[in-house]
């Protein structure tokens, strides 16, 4: 079966299957999609997040769009791999009494597994950019804002261009397809996310931080008029390790969108505190609100699970008609911070 998706990937000239360096990454995520699969089909539950491919997922995201791999590919290559398992499957069980209710119940665990992928190396690109700020502070700040603008900006474009128009040929739509909307969102986020880098790169003798960099940016790429929003990140010590950095900025980008998307709010605020041993965080809104207690969806346990990954709790204070605050711990290690890798030699 990995043969036959190498094989019609190189076919449609996807780089995906025709860098054999890329190849080697691409066949890993689909072995890793397999056996996630497998393991939801024996115990009726998904697997639990694994935080070593998680963060290599991640760095595939990074590595692909530094390499000239818009993440459009990716989602080709997905869905590509959900065809060529399902017409493989559905050849295995032909002949066998029941094959359509069991295929019935791989679907979704196979479209469960691909997604979680795409949205880890969606991830990447965010923390992609992460790393470039923290590049700029040892570099040119102005230099790099040209190679910001010039490579990652441009390759962005180019990747919603080339999703525009892969929209266009195959007849499918945001609308009718959730992957591909969440996909152009990254896009949008990257292009927005890339220009106030430069922006700030351009403007300001020195930042306030990247992760109130990219935080605030990916407020700026969801154009809103409402709610205000204020975020505050203080280090003043610069005590945050990078690594528990890209964790909490993703738990707080989705704080942050479920804020915007869900609250009807006229106020948010994110308030960021880094202190010898600890970060707290908080996002807090002005909205409707809901009960805790009787919504268990996806998003608020992939939330809880991130939080726990990092040793740190994560609370939920809300009821109807009087707001949401999400409070999050989490311990650091300065010792780690002190060997994480800050400089241009990390692996970012």
């Amino acid at each position: 079966m990995l043969d036959a998706y190498q094989r019609i990937l190189a076919e449609r000239k996807n780089p995906l299957g025709v860098n054999p360096t890329a190849w080697v990454t691409c066949r890993e995520q689909a072995r890793h999609i397999i056996a996630e699969c497998a393991h939801t089909l024996r115990h009726g539950t998904e697997a639990p997040l694994n935080p070593q491919l998680t963060r290599k997922t991640r760095r595939l995201g990074g590595a692909r769009l530094s390499q000239g791999i818009p993440p459009v590919y990716s989602v080709r290559a997905g869905s590509l791999f959900f065809q060529i398992a399902m017409d493989h499957l559905g050849r295995v069980f032909a002949d066998r009494p029941g094959s359509e209710q069991y295929l019935m119940k791989v679907l979704p665990t196979l479209q469960t597994a691909i997604t979680r992928r795409l949205e880890e190396g969606s991830s990447g690109y965010d923390l992609f950019l992460l790393d470039v700020v923290r590049d700029a502070a040892q570099q040119g700040r102005h230099g790099m804002a040209r190679e910001i603008h010039d490579r990652i900006g441009s390759a962005a474009s180019l990747a919603l261009r080339q999703l525009e128009l892969f929209e266009l040929t195959q007849n499918v739509s945001s609308s009718t397809d959730a992957r591909l909307g969440s996909l152009k969102q990254a896009i949008l986020e990257t292009l927005y996310t890339t220009r106030d880098i430069v922006t700030e790169l351009r403007t300001r003798a020195d930042t306030t931080g990247s992760l109130q960099v990219a935080l605030s940016a990916f407020v700026t790429a969801m154009a809103i008029d409402e709610p205000d929003v204020e975020i505050h990140v203080e280090d003043p010590d610069d005590l945050l390790p990078r690594t528990v950095s890209d964790d909490l900025f993703i738990i707080l980008r989705e704080c942050l969108r479920n804020a915007l998307a869900h609250a009807s709010a006229s106020r948010v605020t994110l308030d960021v505190r880094v202190g010898p041993g600890c970060v707290r965080a908080s996002v807090r809104d002005d909205g409707v609100g809901f009960s805790p207690g009787h919504r268990r969806g996806n998003g608020i346990a992939s939330l809880t699970e991130r939080t726990q990954l990092l040793g740190g709790s994560l609370t939920i204070d809300s009821a109807p008609g009087r707001g949401t605050a999400v409070e999050l711990t989490v311990p650091i290690d300065e010792e780690e911070h002190a060997d994480d890798g800050r400089g241009p030699a990390g692996d970012g």
